[in-house]
């Protein structure tokens, strides 16, 4: 496989980025990590290292598109920026996939301006994994799609489901819909319709989930649209801050405190570990025909490497095939305007 990485996108790049597309490289010496960006400050990070692996390709590209510019307009203005030069490498099968920690709205857009949409797929959606009480659940979509319809939810359950059984080895991952009650007379028209379809699609529906669901175990996949996805993203990425400074003052409060951190040391890395989404792979923007994973803007090493291998393994289990599979089999849903 060729991953094409890019160097410059994130809060920490290019340092964090091309280590990360190091350590991917060395842990897979037998596919090649292709790091897109300025050659110049690419290889002035890789001068710094003791050992560059043989499997580490470079592809310059002149520009970057900042945070905080508009997607459309960068993509424009910045025609050779270090995602849209990478986006191009897939298009034209060079590459299997494309990661960055860069400008969610440039990635989404690049990939949708050159990636053809999966046959039979109606939106795509990015899927994050979430740490759970029995492993992980696939929540879908955290932002791609803000205005969804009922046909977009049951497609992320179906995605959701295939990519479960990819990642996690779940043989009939349990879907559940985003709503307010688990009741199935709870929820608006958008929430009751799709579960009607959901009901009727390949894959086990289980009803409706609660944010709570999406933690406790009791749903491997839980769909919801873009807007309240996102949402609870933020709201999780907050509430784990707050909860890790929390912990972090109790500890160091007092001399006890600080006495006993030793013995508790094995526990809280543990429990650092599970929260930490530096151990997740980013979120797959799933639908589109091409690996696209978009990495959290302040990822390190450790979050770029990661997601590498993510893409290495939805490449390797033809996460994409399966997906063009299951909605070839599927009735067309109309939605109701």
């Amino acid at each position: 496989m060729r991953i094409a990485l890019d160097a410059m996108g994130g809060d920490f790049a290019p340092r964090e980025a091309v280590l990360g597309g190091v350590q991917a490289a060395e842990a897979r010496p037998d596919h090649t990590v292709v790091l897109v960006g300025d050659r110049a400050a690419v290889e002035k990070e890789l001068a710094g290292m003791s050992a560059v692996p043989s499997n580490i390709e470079i592809v310059h590209a002149s520009q970057v598109v900042g945070m905080d510019e508009k997607p459309v307009d960068a993509i424009r203005k910045k025609p050779d920026n270090s995602i849209l030069v990478g986006m191009k490498l897939v298009a034209m099968k060079k590459a299997d996939a494309m990661i960055s920690a860069g400008n969610t709205g440039a990635m989404a857009a690049a990939a949708t301006i050159l990636l053809k949409p999966i046959p039979g797929v109606r939106r795509v959606g990015i899927a994050i994994s979430a740490p759970s009480a029995t492993g992980h659940c696939i929540l879908i979509d955290v932002g791609a799609n803000l205005n969804c319809k009922p046909s977009h939810l049951c497609q992320y359950g179906v995605m959701g489901s295939i990519l479960s059984k990819a990642l996690y080895d779940i043989e009939k991952p349990r879907v559940g819909i985003i709503s307010i009650g688990e009741e199935d007379t709870k929820g608006n028209t958008l929430v009751k319709d799709a579960s009607a379809l959901l009901g009727a699609a390949p894959v086990n529906f289980c009803g409706n989930a609660e944010g709570r669901d999406i933690f406790n175990g009791q749903f491997d996949v839980v769909v919801c649209d873009g807007f309240t996805g996102n949402a609870v993203l933020k709201a999780i990425e907050g509430y784990g801050e707050m909860l890790a400074d929390v912990l972090r003052k109790a500890i160091f409060r007092d001399v006890w405190g600080r006495l006993s951190f030793n013995l508790m040391r094995p526990v809280l890395l543990n429990l650092e570990r599970r929260v930490d989404f530096a151990e997740y792979g980013g979120g797959l923007l799933a639908g589109v025909d091409g690996g696209v994973i978009i990495l959290h803007g302040r990822s390190n090493a450790k979050a770029v490497a990661t997601g590498i291998l993510r893409a290495m393994n939805c490449v390797r289990t033809n996460v994409n095939g399966s997906i063009a599979e299951a909605l070839k089999d599927m009735p067309g849903a109309a939605d109701k305007e």
